[in-house]
């Protein structure tokens, strides 16, 4: 992917006697496939596949209903019990375009509920848990409400697997392995629920309370809603929960892009409702867990996917440095430029395309928000990143041209990115610039 360094925005600003230059650099109907340039939407009824990701259970996803569930067992992952859902997409909208041309309005995932006849139901919650809430030690925090959140998140692979390649009938993964045979599954399965890690990569969150590894806090894409009752009273039979993925965070958006690229949707639900009653104990009952109706029960509905948004073409047809497609979906019609600077933030409307920023809001564009450096200081920069682009600094000095700088990102559902440099800077004046490639 090469980077294309645009037009620069910025300011010198001085600190600790020391000059910066902060730059900005730019670089379910008979399904009908849509084309590159115009609006999508999925409506599905059904999803393609649908899975209980559970070590002893639905290895040809034939089960009628997925249970949810912790397990606090030290020999399993803290959330045991998950449920595999994904929807192909590639028969009604075009695969293979850049990522960050897929520009999705709204995804919304639906669930029900379906209790089995001899468990009672768990207790609505629509709020996010911290996973110190769930802690068994003298460390655990009380949780300020009743009842425990149904969460969505994207699944990630292992075992050679990706998310076209795993099936309802793909192996697991390794359950009792030869080297640790007390250790039924944990960290092995083939599919997991997957959030971001600070890297801008996928990482594995089916033991995030700890039980075997250092515990974390983590960001899901959805929160389960509805309306059938409130909060803190018992969910009934049929209920049906509703999924709003956060749009707003640039990673969560990355995924649905890249997912779209490629042809298949899948998300991951979990939650951590006891599947024992006990806080241990091998053989004790009674936990209350939801149980998600699949795709082969003849009873509920299955889970369903709206999906909506555009997919931008490069048609220009005024010449103007903008896709008329991103133009009449930002703007409303074609009487901008690229040259032009709707929100007179100092970024040209091509900027803003090329940089994945909204060229309608003063406070949305790609600049440094601040630097710490200085001689013998490790330089870090603080600057707003967009989903699917790949960012770089580079650096100059008075005398020489720009060069790649080593250093390191870390990136938040926030949106906001740092980079830190590979080593303390010696020099006494040094310019960085942030490079976005698409």
């Amino acid at each position: 992917m090469s980077s294309r360094p645009g037009r620069i925005h910025g300011s010198l600003e001085r600190a600790r006697g020391w000059a910066r230059w902060a730059a900005l650099g730019l670089g379910c109907l008979a399904p009908t496939l849509a084309t590159i340039g115009a609006e999508f939407q999925i409506n599905a009824p059904a999803p393609t596949l649908d899975r209980w990701m559970y070590p002893f259970g639905d290895f040809d996803g034939a089960r009628p209903v997925s249970p949810t569930w912790a397990s606090f067992d030290l020999r399993f992952d803290t959330r045991d019990g998950q449920f595999l859902l994904a929807w192909d997409t590639a028969n009604r909208i075009p695969t293979n375009a850049p990522a960050s041309r897929y520009l999705v309005t709204k995804v919304r995932v639906t669930v029900e509920h379906s209790p089995l006849p001899s468990q009672p139901s768990f207790v609505y919650d629509p709020t996010y848990d911290s996973y110190r809430t769930y802690l068994t030690n003298a460390l655990a925090l009380p949780d300020g409400d009743t009842g425990r959140p149904i969460e969505l998140y994207g699944v990630g692979y292992r075992g050679g697997f990706n998310a076209l390649s795993f099936g309802e009938a793909s192996s697991f993964g390794v359950i009792n392995s030869i080297n640790n045979p007390t250790n039924v599954s944990i960290g092995t399965r083939n599919a997991y629920a997957a959030d971001f890690g600070t890297d801008g990569q996928l990482r594995d969150i089916s033991n995030n309370v700890g039980q075997a590894f250092e515990p974390f806090e983590v960001a899901p894409f959805a929160v389960g809603q509805t309306t059938a009752v409130a909060p803190g009273e018992v969910v009934p039979d049929g209920t049906r929960f509703a999924f709003d993925l956060d749009l707003t965070n640039p990673l969560v958006m990355g995924y649905l892009q890249t997912a779209l690229r490629q042809g298949r949707l899948p998300v991951m639900l979990s939650s951590l409702h006891r599947a024992r009653a006990a806080a241990g104990g091998i053989g004790v009952g009674g936990g209350v867990y939801p149980n998600w109706v699949t795709k082969e029960n003849l009873l509920g509905e299955p889970a369903t996917l709206l999906l909506e948004g555009v997919l931008i073409s490069d048609t220009d047809t005024d010449g103007d440095g903008l896709p008329d497609d991103w133009e009449r979906v930002i703007f409303g019609d074609l009487s901008q430029t690229g040259e032009g600077d709707f929100d007179g933030d100092g970024a040209s409307n091509r900027a803003e395309f090329l940089a994945g920023t909204d060229p309608r809001n003063a406070q949305s564009r790609l600049r440094i928000l601040s630097v710490t450096a200085g001689p013998g200081v490790v330089t870090t920069l603080r600057f707003p990143f967009a989903s699917s682009r790949s960012y770089r600094v580079e650096t100059s000095s008075l005398d020489g041209g720009w060069a790649t700088a080593g250093g390191t990102f870390e990136y938040s559902g926030s949106g906001e990115a740092r980079w830190q440099a590979s080593a303390p800077s010696a020099a006494a004046l040094q310019f960085y610039r942030v490079v976005v490639a698409e």
